[in-house]
């Protein structure tokens, strides 16, 4: 009888185990296997909850109380059938998070499988139902990052193999290396910069959002090829120090820097890591290079004076988005100048070197004017003629899960900017939904991570915003309710948060709507996503 007892509990036990072992990898990925972005994550609500501990800490409390006290065994299992309960619920619903299968994932997996199987063998020794699975579920927390942590020295290996065949191609093709880094806009401004520079010269990029070394020396030699004149890197960071390790794998000519704000901030500590974190790309261009600089960001405007204190030799240019309402010239290398604008494109002036131009580009909001501004800057430095530019202002594709607009089945308009969030551009998308007249306007949201002691403020001031134009927020992180229903004030009765079953029905009913502009900014639960992408 006490045998059959102990069967069924294992034959409980080890669904739910194989279920976290899934899980704690899955996120330890999402956060590329950093212990800083894995912690800062553990830290929030959203983290406890998405990672079980709850359950895990009832689990492990009960274990405790049932070495000692075997009837509380009972409790354990009653708990065990709850979590497999919500794992079936969930299997049905395709909603178990899964890591990506790579070699590094099935070795993390394979640790992960010896630590249940050596939950056995202690209950085959010891005969000790509650210490064995006290064990176990130690070994549940533990085994993803014991393997993690031994396949770093693999993982290192490979990493120095493909940075030397990637330094190989560099060597051998002689691209121009333009290094692009910032607190926002990094994708978007370098795939801008590559399609403008292609309309004249053979040009390589990264793709997608890939700015890590990996990710960089990868793109290096698979897309550099003979006859690459310029190779566009986007550069990423959440340390001091990164960024000069990236830069020393491509060794730019051109560093560009798009703007600073209190991106990451719980990652790098402070404003003033980030300008130092971000100025590393400066510092790694050679004597003969040039440094290029968002004149518009405040933050971008004091880097310019480190330039020309510490790299007095180094040419420097600068970009600027300028405000009908200003008065003067800016002193930028290069102006723009909204003229006119809606929800399909942006007509603007460009000042530069004298010249003034009249242009037209499909865009997606106003924000990405500064990106533009600085592509045309480049493509002008480098000699891509007017008439190639015109054109190409006119066939810009925006990086996936930009500002994407799409329609619904319904007639409902989406606007996919999942890419990624900042304060700034939450607030740019904001201002792009106001040129949708006539329409009720919503916003799907998980919050701005990452940002430290900046988070209550800044989702406060995004909550203002909203409370003057948007008829509904639907927000999937509650870390943020608070500080955002604070920002909406009176208009709080628009704040809908709950579980992802309970804002599953609230979305389903928005997205069915005939005359609804609906916003989805940040990352969002792989449920409501796959739910809104059913909707085309």
């Amino acid at each position: 009888m006490v045998e059959t007892i102990t069967l069924v509990i294992i034959l409980f036990w080890l669904p739910q185990a194989i279920y976290q072992v899934l899980n704690w990898t899955y996120w330890w990925q999402v956060k590329e296997y950093r212990f800083d972005r894995f912690f800062v994550f553990l830290k929030t609500k959203d983290g406890k909850e998405k990672l079980d501990l709850i359950p895990i800490f009832l689990k492990l409390s009960i274990l405790i109380i049932a070495i000692f006290k075997p009837l509380f065994i009972w409790l354990g299992l009653f708990l065990l059938i709850l979590v497999d309960l919500k794992l079936f619920r969930e299997t049905a619903q395709k909603s178990i998070r899964k890591p990506i299968v790579t070699e590094r994932v099935k070795k993390i997996l394979a640790t992960c499988l010896l630590g249940i199987i050596l939950t056995l063998l202690v209950y085959w020794y010891f005969n000790n139902i509650a210490f064995s699975l006290f064990i176990g579920e130690v070994l549940l927390l533990l085994s993803p990052l014991a393997g993690m942590l031994w396949t770093i020295p693999i993982v290192n290996k490979i990493k120095i193999e493909e940075i030397e065949k990637a330094q190989k191609v560099l060597k051998k093709i002689k691209p121009t290396v333009i290094g692009i880094t910032g607190s926002y806009g990094k994708t978007t401004t370098k795939e801008f910069v590559a399609h403008f520079l292609s309309q004249k010269y053979e040009t390589a990029r990264t793709e997608g959002s890939e700015n890590t070394e990996f990710g960089i020396a990868r793109k290096t030699y698979k897309n550099v090829a003979k006859g690459t004149k310029f190779f566009v890197v986007e550069m990423g960071a959440y340390r001091v120090g990164e960024i000069k390790r990236l830069a020393d794998i491509v060794h730019p000519q051109l560093g560009i820097i798009t703007g600073i704000e209190e991106q990451h901030l719980s990652l790098f500590g402070s404003l003033e890591n980030i300008k130092k974190a971000k100025f590393e790309l400066i510092e790694s261009l050679p004597r003969s290079g040039a440094a290029i600089f968002n004149y518009s960001n405040e933050y971008s405007q004091e880097l310019v004076k480190w330039v020309r204190q510490l790299r007095t030799n180094l040419k420097v240019l600068t970009y600027y988005v300028r405000d009908k309402i200003e008065q003067g010239k800016s002193n930028a290398d290069i102006e723009s100048e909204v003229l006119s604008v809606d929800a399909e494109k942006v007509r603007f002036k460009v000042d530069y070197k004298g010249e003034s131009k009249i242009l037209s580009a499909t865009l997606p909001g106003l924000h990405f004017l500064e990106n533009l501004t600085c592509a045309i800057l480049v493509a002008r430095y480098f000699g891509v003629p007017w008439s190639n530019i015109k054109k190409a202002c006119l066939n810009i594709a925006m990086p996936e899960n930009t500002m994407d607009v799409y329609k619904t089945k319904a007639g409902s308009t989406i606007i996919d900017d999942t890419h990624n969030a900042t304060p700034l551009a939450f607030e740019s998308a904001l201002k792009y939904l106001s040129y949708f007249r006539g329409k009720r306007k919503f916003v799907i949201t998980g919050g701005i991570i990452e940002l430290g002691n900046k988070t209550d403020s800044a989702h406060y001031e995004i909550g203002k915003i909203m409370a003057q134009t948007i008829d509904k927020v639907i927000l999937t992180n509650d870390d943020y309710y608070s500080s955002v229903k604070s920002g909406l004030g009176n208009e709080s009765g628009k704040l809908i948060s709950g579980s992802e079953n309970e804002l599953q029905s609230e979305i389903g009913k928005i997205i069915n709507l005939n005359d609804a502009v609906v916003l989805l900014e940040g990352r969002l639960p792989s449920r409501i996503m796959e739910l809104i992408q059913s909707s085309k």
